[in-house]
């Protein structure tokens, strides 16, 4: 073990959107001195994005997991890797900022403070409660939380994409341009739903194809797809790449400019969607797991359509392309609120008693 350790934070990133609502923290962490180490799950295109972000990531544990019980174990496993990975680096960190289960987990054993960033309700929630720290969106305030939870939850103005779309430069035109986007095309883009995730439905992937197909009968339509995995672009390939005015992805695009590009977005659910919204541009969601708070309010403010039923997508076929709207946002309290808490709960570490990480070697994986 190292003689002197630099106090530092470890930031934990479980799937890819992780990567670019964290990374405010990360650069403000490092800017103020701190020396802030990330983990990452290597699953999805998480890893490829941190690299393309500039992090330097430890990929630590497994990808995806179909099954409930393989994510539960896997979720342990990985849990039981990111201990060791603790004690390889020599010192407790100060604090876990992060949305990862099986780092909370891992967090709670070790003895480190952590605080987590949540916007899915009907997710497992009860590794944060481990914490010290849960924060979510305002727009979920009337949702019920677990009860432990909910006393460690804060809640701040805007969206977890508004932490970072806030502050990020678009050039519209560029942005289009990369994407071999001409003058009067109408330009569509879409990420496929999840088929891995605890929320992965087959009725949600089946719509997401019918809808692709039916907005190429609309003229002069360009449709760039950007897959979850390798394995997803082996099958989008088989599946729509004889369609001329279809474009697949081959390599990862920070979704932010693909959205900013767009005249429409197609999503899955999550991120992608919710970028959109706070951008300004038209969704439709083929979300078909449990209906997102989030979501239901994008919904009632007109920034959402839902396409979750054949109805519904012949209804939102017919009625043509629609038209880009309002930014939402900006929300500058929310970044601040969060980071002050980052800070605070930091001057709660740095007075402490350090202790050394336990000892894992030992631990089968």
């Amino acid at each position: 073990m190292r003689g002197t350790v630099r106090p530092w934070v470890w930031v934990d990133l479980e799937n890819t959107p992780h990567v670019l609502f964290l990374e405010p923290f990360i650069r403000r962490l490092r800017e103020d001195g701190w020396r802030a180490a990330v983990t990452a799950k290597p699953q999805a295109q998480t890893l490829e994005l941190a690299e393309a972000r500039g992090f330097c990531a430890q990929p630590v544990g497994q990808g995806d997991f179909a099954g409930l019980i393989e994510r539960l174990v896997g979720g342990g496993r990985r849990a039981l890797a990111l201990l060791r990975w603790l004690a390889r680096e020599g010192g407790r960190p100060s604090l876990l900022l992060s949305s990862s289960r099986s780092a909370s987990l891992a967090a709670f054993i070790a003895r480190v403070p952590a605080i987590g960033l949540l916007d899915y309700e009907h997710s497992e929630l009860r590794p944060f409660a481990l914490g010290a720290r849960v924060w979510l969106p305002d727009v979920l305030r009337s949702v019920e939380l677990p009860s432990r939870v909910a006393r460690l939850a804060r809640f701040y103005p805007g969206l977890k994409e508004n932490l970072y779309l806030d502050n990020w430069q678009f050039d519209r035109i560029t942005e289009r341009r990369a994407l071999s986007a001409e003058d009067g095309h109408y330009l569509i883009v879409t990420r496929p739903p999840a088929t891995t995730a605890h929320y992965a439905n087959d009725r949600s992937m089946q719509l997401w194809f019918a809808a692709i197909e039916g907005v190429l009968d609309w003229p002069r339509v360009r449709v760039v797809v950007s897959p979850r995995s390798e394995s997803q672009h082996v099958e989008l390939k088989s599946r729509l790449s004889a369609h001329r005015a279809v474009t697949i992805l081959e390599r990862v695009v920070p979704g932010p400019g693909l959205v900013a590009a767009a005249d429409l977005v197609i999503g899955g659910g999550g991120t992608m969607n919710r970028e959109a919204a706070v951008l300004g541009v038209p969704v439709w969601s083929v979300f078909c797991g449990p209906t997102p708070r989030i979501d239901a309010e994008l919904s009632a403010e007109g920034r959402l359509r839902w396409v979750r039923s054949q109805p519904e997508l012949s209804e939102a076929l017919a009625a043509g392309p629609p038209k880009l709207g309002t930014r939402r946002g900006p929300f500058p309290d929310g970044l601040a609120a969060i980071y002050d808490d980052i800070r605070a709960q930091l001057g709660m570490a740095a007075s402490s008693v350090a202790s050394p990480p336990p000892t894992v070697a030992n631990l089968s994986l």
